[in-house]
């Protein structure tokens, strides 16, 4: 009985306490520091109250009331009856002095709090603790370099990575975190989300620059296969897909066993348009897989890069490797991706959409699974869309939004849908479609959408018989069906006959593209230059700069005039998608690259 009278005892003197504790900080909270700082001194000169930070909120109140002869006292009287308040007390004493703008009284507190670390480093952490608490974080970084230096079976490295990267020292930050990877790979994931908030896609960046010395530097004394994993990552945030190659390839050669990050690297480098890193990766791949099923997926993709980017001259022979590749893997479930490549290249490269059509028909009939039978079902409807058959087309779009509702698939089928109507002219209806696109969890598919909603509403809002945005509709699908002569011709009639309507800049660098491709670079040119002198303030003007910088620099081996561009860009167009390569590329032009850094 007398136990448990005694256990309800405490348990009230705990509940009154924390009620204390809440009410002074409700009063810290709301600016009543006198309240607070009253609650506190009671609970302080409470013996039965021994929660040590009481002491610390007592102080923070006191500071808030400049009370700073009360703080010194109170430091006094705790220090002399417990050595356990001293190693912090020292901390608060010294910070006491920094409110009251005395800091050479202030560093000598601080000092011999730091000294204590010396005789004791099992204070390493509280000592540093506090003075994070009081930001005084050299402080703080010099007591767990010490604790470190004494304890070496302590680890204080990821304290000292977060501190280091908060005082800027970047160096030290990275070498920190590396140390707990080195002692715990499982850390290289948060590490790296660590560095990404540091690093950018600027490989001349300073961070970048001092993470890629750090990482080489470990490399040279140690050839351990991690540096190499983290070169290749930082490779790839710099959109440096060649020597992130040259990292992987060497992870590779260590033990030969797996090419799931080599093939990683080369879908990255395609998505990032970097076609020749893509292939050299690609390369290296066939001939050194051991796995079958990766030299396929290899020379798959190849094949796909190179009928992408093919000349009319070069259909012939790809289409033969293709048959080739299908002779042999066969044409079952294993080989669909390529049947479904295929397919695509006959349709909108090779111009024989009918062989196309039949070759789809048939993996139609397969018994493949439901998702491929809905990519079968998408690629059959962009061919129909192509021959202008548009009303099959829709059904089968349909369709697929109707066999995997709430799908990527089906976000995509109903862009498609927009798209489609797009081309037959019937704007409002694919205006309704793009609407419910807009929040797609897709990003690529919501920008599409957003985009071409843009495109028809932008453009129909004065002209209610759509007549130039039924032109440009024309035009659009000419390209959509690759005859790249006609649809210039049909811009032509765009710009001749609606000179001055709002849809002129996008019909200017529609057409322009076309210019490049056909490899008339002065009527690109003269474009791109319509459009910066007419539409100058147009949301069109950053493109026409960066396309006209690309062009003087890697077509007419102009680095000057290159530069003229990518600077507009720089200074009159920062939130453009375009900055941080066109500022890349000025640097480069200008001769700052560092060839020596790898």
């Amino acid at each position: 009985m007398k136990y448990a009278v005694t256990l309800l005892f405490l348990s009230l003197v705990t509940w009154s306490t924390a009620q204390s504790l809440q009410l002074a900080q409700n009063y810290m909270d709301q600016g009543e520091y006198s309240k607070a700082a009253s609650i506190y001194e009671k609970l302080v000169n409470d013996k039965k109250n021994r929660n040590y930070n009481t002491v610390f909120s007592l102080i923070d109140a006191y500071h808030q009331l400049e009370e700073y002869g009360k703080v010194d006292s109170l430091i006094d009287k705790k220090v002399s009856t417990s050595f356990a308040y001293k190693q912090t007390l020292l901390i608060e004493k010294g910070y006491n002095q920094v409110l009251q703008g005395n800091d050479s009284i202030a560093s000598s507190y601080y000092q011999q709090a730091i000294d204590l670390v010396k005789e004791k480093p099992e204070l390493t952490y509280s000592i540093a603790s506090r003075f994070e608490k009081r930001t005084e974080l050299d402080e703080a970084v010099q007591v767990y370099e010490i604790g470190t230096q004494l304890r070496p079976q302590a680890n204080y490295s990821f304290q000292l990575a977060r501190l280091y990267g908060e005082l800027g020292d970047m160096e030290k930050m990275f070498e920190e975190n590396i140390k707990l990877i080195e002692k715990n790979v499982a850390y290289r994931a948060r590490a790296q989300a660590l560095f990404s908030q540091y690093i950018t896609d600027d490989a001349l960046s300073e961070t970048n620059t001092i993470l890629r010395k750090v990482l080489l530097k470990r490399l040279r004394s140690n050839p351990d296969v991690l540096y190499n994993q983290l070169l290749s990552w930082l490779f790839v945030q710099q959109k440096d897909f060649k020597n992130a190659f040259i990292q992987e390839k060497a992870i590779y050669n260590r033990d030969k066993e797996s090419m799931d990050n080599l093939q990683d690297l080369a879908e990255v480098a395609v998505e990032e348009n970097d076609i020749p890193a893509a292939f050299d990766i690609l390369d290296f791949m066939i001939e050194n897989a051991q796995s079958p099923f990766t030299r396929y997926n290899a020379q798959v993709l190849k094949l796909k890069l190179r009928s992408n980017g093919a000349s009319v001259d070069e259909y012939s022979q790809i289409k033969q490797e293709y048959e080739q590749l299908l002779e042999f893997y066969g044409r079952d479930q294993r080989s669909f991706r390529l049947q479904l490549d295929y397919a695509r290249f006959l349709a909108f490269k090779n111009d024989n959409a009918p062989l196309a059509i039949d070759l789809l028909a048939d993996l139609n009939k397969a018994n493949f699974s439901q998702f491929d039978k809905a990519r079968v079902k998408m690629l059959l409807a962009d061919v129909l869309v192509l021959q202008e058959q548009f009303n099959r087309a829709l059904i089968l779009y349909s369709q697929i939004q109707n066999d995997l509702p709430n799908d990527l698939l089906a976000q995509e089928s109903q862009y498609r849908v927009a798209r489609t109507s797009f081309y037959k002219g019937d704007f409002p209806w694919a205006l309704t479609q793009l609407k419910v696109l807009r929040s797609a969890s897709s990003k690529l598919i919501a920008n599409d959408a957003m985009q071409l909603s843009l495109t028809i509403s932008d453009h129909s809002g004065q002209d209610t018989t759509y007549v130039a945005l039924s032109a440009f509709a024309k035009a659009e699908l000419k390209q959509y069906q690759n005859k790249r002569k006609q649809a210039i011709e049909a811009y032509n009639n765009v710009l001749q006959n609606h000179a001055g309507d709002d849809i002129e800049d996008e019909a200017l660098l529609r057409q322009a593209k076309l210019y490049q491709v056909e490899g008339d670079t002065q009527n690109a040119i003269q474009n791109y230059t319509r459009i910066i002198k007419n539409h100058g303030d147009g949301i069109l003007s950053d493109d026409a700069l960066y396309e006209l910088g690309k062009l003087y620099e890697e077509v007419l081996d102009d680095p000057a005039k290159a530069q003229e561009y990518f600077e507009q860009i720089i200074f009159s167009h920062a939130d453009s998608i375009y900055f941080t390569d066109a500022r890349r590329r000025y640097r480069r032009l200008r001769g700052d690259t560092n060839e020596k850094a790898f």
